[in-house]
């Protein structure tokens, strides 16, 4: 086929991939802002920082947008040709469904690599960062996350409310308490109160109604003082309003490459071959002799055993019990690392995964928007909108169940490309055959050819 040829199809999914791109990452964002946007405006959070969260977070959307944008742009591309006959023209030209193909598998291909590195280097950086960064935003005038009917603690107070009205910051059942080092321990206890912050942000104000404060100096348990009030405020200054930026040190599953998350895997396997080991020699070396030490026989020869020795079975009994407790913790310790490593493997395979599905989605996407010529383009985004849902309950479900041991972590994260590529494979055969796996509906207000008025 010629380059011109090639140069054209290709062109034809430069349009409706990146308007798939921007509608898809405009929804993400969308979804992140409704999460985020309590938060945000709660906390008191910058411009420059709310800006820095979505930019971060465009790390984990673009290694879902990508694959979604191919299937769309391929559907479109594909519905477009067929819907103009220039597929037709293109095929009476001597050029084969495989040949009109071949093009977008190549891109897909080409974007399949830049996407395994972009999952192995950019994202588990942009992951890392953007995990560290809302840790610090949580951390930030902690007296926010204030929850009714729990002890919260606030620039050395410990704050407990039965209930607040988040929207008039009213608070009842109030208990106050502090205590610092060579000072009186102090209790406060109020009926009701308001909670509001300076225009700062800097200090909070509890105006407390009707109550009492305990005090209790500790040096001395004998002084004890009660007095009770009408009204009485309490400012806790500096609580938090600047945002501290901090290095988060550890880092989770998916702040990780798959080589590094390989070495986290052989390690923890290493971690149960050992533990695995060490049952074995506790049950068939310590216990198999202890066991053959509380039942010695007396003399030699055919002489008849003597009775047990009650302090040697009390050992024995102790040494079981002892041995037990040792193995249910090795049992753990194999049950734990496992979980670890069909989490790690999880990943490592679906940073390949999301990837691959760049070039069963041009398989899939290609005969789909063949086949939309007869039933509009609608159909045929739907049914590509349709199959990429299948797809991600196959990926999230697969996930879940490997998670939980219910799956091994290849099959949960491979099943999805496999089914859907071999079913795409299927279509193409079929498209270049003349052939169809199935037919879109006819719809009842298209007027069939030839049809009288």
């Amino acid at each position: 086929m010629r380059p011109i040829l090639s140069f054209y199809i290709l062109r034809q999914h430069i349009g409706p991939f990146f308007f798939a791109v921007f509608v898809i990452t405009f929804l993400f964002v969308m979804d992140l802002l409704i999460d985020y946007i309590d938060l945000f405006l709660g906390k008191g959070i910058p411009l420059p920082i709310v800006l820095e969260v979505f930019l971060l977070s465009l790390g984990w959307m673009a290694a879902l947008t990508v694959p979604m944008s191919i299937l769309v742009a391929t559907v479109m591309a594909f519905g477009r040709l067929s819907a103009e006959n220039e597929i037709t023209a293109m095929k009476a030209a001597g050029v084969s469904i495989y040949q009109i193909l071949a093009p977008p598998l190549i891109a897909s291909l080409l974007v399949m690599i830049g996407l395994v590195e972009f999952n192995n280097r950019v994202l588990p950086e942009s992951n890392h960062r953007l995990a560290g960064l809302l840790v610090d935003i949580h951390r930030k005038r902690p007296a926010l996350a204030i929850k009714a009917g729990m002890f919260n603690d606030v620039q050395g107070y410990t704050l407990r409310v039965d209930k607040l009205n988040a929207r008039t910051s009213e608070i009842d059942g109030v208990t106050i308490q502090r205590s610092k080092e060579g000072e009186e321990t102090e209790t406060i206890v109020a009926e009701h109160g308001t909670l509001r912050f300076s225009p700062d942000g800097n200090t909070l104000t509890l105006d407390l109604v009707d109550g009492e404060i305990h005090a209790v100096d500790e040096s001395n348990l004998s002084q004890y003082h009660k007095i009770s009030f009408e009204t009485h405020t309490i400012r806790i200054q500096n609580i938090g309003s600047e945002l501290v930026r901090s290095e988060k040190k550890s880092r989770g599953d998916r702040e990780l490459s798959a080589d590094d998350m390989r070495g986290r895997v052989d390690a923890y396997r290493r971690e149960v071959g050992d533990a695995r080991t060490e049952t074995r020699v506790s049950l068939s070396e310590h216990l198999g002799r202890r066991l053959a030490e509380g039942t010695p026989a007396e003399g030699g020869g055919a002489a008849a055993p003597r009775l047990p020795d009650p302090i040697a079975w009390k050992n024995v009994g102790r040494d079981v019990q002892n041995a037990a407790n040792r193995l249910a913790s090795l049992q753990s310790t194999v049950e734990e690392r496992g979980k670890q490593i069909n989490k790690y493997q999880v990943e490592i395979h679906k940073k390949y995964a999301l990837p691959v599905a760049c070039v069963v989605f041009v398989l899939l996407g290609a005969p789909l928007g063949v086949r939309a010529r007869r039933g509009g383009l609608g159909v045929g985004a739907g049914f590509s909108i349709l199959f990429f849902v299948v797809y991600y309950v196959f990926l999230i479900g697969g996930e879940k169940l490997a998670d939980r041991g219910y799956l091994p972590p290849p099959l949960a994260m491979w099943a999805a490309n496999v089914l859907l590529g071999a079913l795409g494979i299927h279509l193409v055969v079929g498209s270049n055959r003349e052939t169809s796996f199935f037919r879109l509906p006819r719809l009842p207000f298209r007027r069939q050819a030839g049809a009288r008025t």
